[in-house]
């Protein structure tokens, strides 16, 4: 074995009489079998659970890294506020293989969230031994935490399994005792630092964390440094340079970091000079071992810690453990006048220790406090801290050997099987039920699709509408995706606005909004078996949206515009100012290209509607008093013959005399209104 300057473990590792000897034979094996535990964790029911699809993953995915896949190379790419390159260019190998389905979206981050599990035991064998190693990294494969970053298709999980390589190789290079021989391993520990720029912001930091410790150790053990500038200066140099197409690229176009300035109003407010923000979030940051987790639903139960009661007295053991260790070099160096080291365990806690300071920094210096997210560099060193105990319990010399492994089996046993009892039914069961959590990862359509496809004998009618809040086109691709492929044109609207009238039948209740249309609906015995919030109805044929309106304008022949909508009738009520609607599709509707952008889209990239209703009112001589605007229903679902109903409200100031209604259609792009078939750009109902 090289020179183990550093490396606590020494000969009694590899002669298998650390703690644990007795216990794990082959700490090898039982990382083997570690690993096969985390990916059959992370790969099982990875369609299901989440319990739908989010938002951010299928723009990860289906904007970023399909674009990829198109040509379109980067190194960074400013959908979203901002992207580094790396995992979608990854990801996009995945897309092309499987397509956007549960292995395309979501099985790299599985792949890289199991690779950090035997990362986690090769660099905590390295610094503290077998018994650490193989603590921490099961706890990294049963927790909570490194569950749902690596069943999610978020670049997120793709930090810990660089910058744990590039510790590993920090930390071989540095126990080395042949100087010369350790530069390929800065070398290497460089590379996986520098590749992390590319990766995600939180790993930016990433080289603050052994340029730190080498700080340490030039205050309390000099000697240790000599012989390994030159190395050091290597580690710098491939890691700026790896890095720096990275920072060129963010240099070049500042305002596509959008996601930074959003999230650093702790920073922000400290320039102020309020630093109350900041201080609430480092207590709340230095408290999600056990008393605050991760406010949102997206990626937590809100406020959950990442511990259990038992796993936060091992986790604050274990930080007691690695500051009482770490002080030991300065105790000597004060009292002693030697930097001579009285613990193996004192440089690697000192590290250790950095690195989970360093990791959380982010949650103290952005928005929301405790984001699992921003904290993710520091995910590995959570789990090896709470592992201390075990290393202290198996390197305890005031207990009998045979006695150390049982009694540091049974506290890892402990640790370990009073997480995964906490977090495994916390994460497949608990978690994914919740409401919030199905409305964020639009579970409810998931069921729809689920009824759609159960009976393959009897086939789904083709066409039918389904009720969403039309925030984008994200609920509308969840639901393609569910579908699979299935021959069947569903038509989305808001049921706060619009009724679709034709196709008659719709899966609608959902989300629990107040529907001024609840009445139109009647209950469908067919959906009985529904699952979810949505229910089958259809419109009841009696139903009359214009009963009891003062005006009603009602077409023997349609208006139609050039893209092929049609105005059919329409009602206004003075008293509430509501002037519905009813239009219909002469023909299939024609748009203009409508790519799909991120959310947020790149800076100066329109991403909204292209097709629009404008409401107006007039006074008598033509003047505008009040307008509402709006398409509630999503026009690029809409088909041949389709019709609907929707409402604005025109309340008119007061004081004022309202004389006609004005409206047409126009892009809201451009701001060009749409021509009816006469050459009129717009219809004026009067009132009188």
């Amino acid at each position: 074995m090289n020179s183990v300057t550093l490396h606590p473990a020494e000969a009694r590792d590899l002669n298998g009489r650390e703690g644990l000897g007795n216990l794990i034979r082959r700490p090898g094996v039982w990382a083997i079998l570690i690993t096969l535990l985390a990916f059959g964790l992370r790969v099982w029911a990875l369609e299901a659970i989440p319990p739908g699809w989010r938002d951010d993953e299928l723009i990860e995915t289906l904007v970023i890294s399909r674009n990829i896949l198109h040509g379109d190379l980067a190194f960074y790419y400013a959908d979203a506020s901002g992207h580094e390159a790396l995992y979608h260019m990854l990801n996009s190998l995945f897309l092309a293989w499987f397509g956007p389905t549960g292995p395309g979206i979501r099985l790299l981050s599985a792949v890289l969230g199991t690779v950090a599990v035997p990362l986690t035991y090769v660099l905590g064998r390295r610094m503290f031994g077998a018994a650490t190693g193989l603590t921490a990294a099961t706890l990294l494969a049963v927790s909570f935490w490194g569950l749902m970053y690596s069943r999610i298709g978020l670049r997120q999980i793709l930090t810990p399994a660089l910058a744990l390589p590039a510790f590993y190789f920090f930390w071989r290079a540095m126990e080395r005792k042949n100087k010369g021989s350790s530069l390929r391993w800065f070398a290497l520990s460089g590379l996986f630092l520098g590749l992390g720029f590319h990766a995600y912001f939180a790993s930016r930091g990433a080289p603050l964390i052994p340029a730190a410790w080498v700080v340490y150790l030039l205050i309390v053990a000099p000697s240790r440094l000599r012989g390994r500038w030159r190395g050091l200066a290597l580690l710098a140099g491939v890691t700026a340079i790896v890095a720096l197409p990275l920072l060129l690229a963010v240099a070049a176009q500042p305002e596509a970091e959008g996601r930074v300035g959003e999230l650093a109003l702790p920073l922000i407010e400290a320039r102020a000079g309020n630093f109350d923000l900041m201080l609430s979030h480092a207590a709340a940051a230095l408290t999600m071992p056990h008393a605050t987790g991760d406010p949102e639903w997206l990626y937590n139960i809100p406020y959950r810690p990442l511990f259990g009661p038992v796993g936060a007295v091992f986790f604050w053991s274990g930080v007691a453990l690695a500051f009482w260790w770490s002080l030991g070099p300065i105790a000597s160096r004060v009292f002693r006048g030697t930097s001579r080291n009285p613990d193996p365990y004192s440089f690697p806690s000192a590290f250790l220790l950095l690195w989970w300071l360093g990791g959380i920094s982010p949650a103290v210096l952005s928005v929301p406090p405790a984001s699992l997210g921003h904290v993710i560099l520091a995910q590995p060193a959570f789990y090896l801290l709470a592992a201390l105990p075990v290393a202290a319990l198996a390197g305890s010399n005031r207990l009998p050997a045979g006695r150390r492994a049982i009694v540091a089996g049974a506290a890892a046993l402990l640790l370990i099987g009073s997480t995964a009892v906490r977090d495994l039914p916390a994460y497949f069961v608990q978690w994914p039920a919740r409401g919030m959590v199905r409305f964020l990862y639009h579970a409810d359509v998931e069921d729809v699709a689920d009824f759609i496809l159960s009976d393959p004998a009897n086939p789904w009618p083709t066409d039918f509408g389904i009720t969403g809040p039309l925030a984008g086109p994200w609920n509308r691709i969840a639901f393609d995706l569910a579908l699979g492929g299935a021959k069947v044109r569903p038509r989305w609207f808001n049921p706060e606005r619009a009724l679709l009238l034709w196709p008659n039948i719709s899966f609608s209740g959902y989300p629990a909004v107040e529907s001024p249309y609840a009445e139109a609906f009647e209950l469908l015995p067919e959906g009985a078996h529904l699952s979810g919030d949505y229910v089958l109805s259809r419109i009841d044929p009696s139903y009359d949206p214009f009963a009891g309106e003062d005006r009603i304008w009602v077409n023997e022949a349609p208006v139609c515009f050039s893209n092929g909508l049609c105005w059919t009738a329409a009602s206004y009520n003075p008293e509430t100012g509501l002037l519905q609607l009813a239009w219909q599709l002469e023909g299939d509707l024609v748009l203009p290209e409508i790519p799909l952008i991120s959310n947020p889209p790149p800076p100066g990239v329109y991403s909204g509607l292209r097709l629009s209703v404008f409401a107006q009112l007039l006074d008598d001589e033509g003047g505008f008093l009040v307008g509402d605007d709006g398409l509630w229903v999503d026009a690029e679902t809409l088909h041949a013959d389709d019709s609907f109903i929707q409402r604005h409200y025109l309340v008119a100031p007061d004081g004022s005399q309202p004389a006609a209604v004005n409206f047409g259609l126009y892009d809201p792009m451009t701001g060009e209104r749409l021509l009816t078939s006469d050459g009129q750009d717009r219809i004026i109902l009067e009132l009188d």
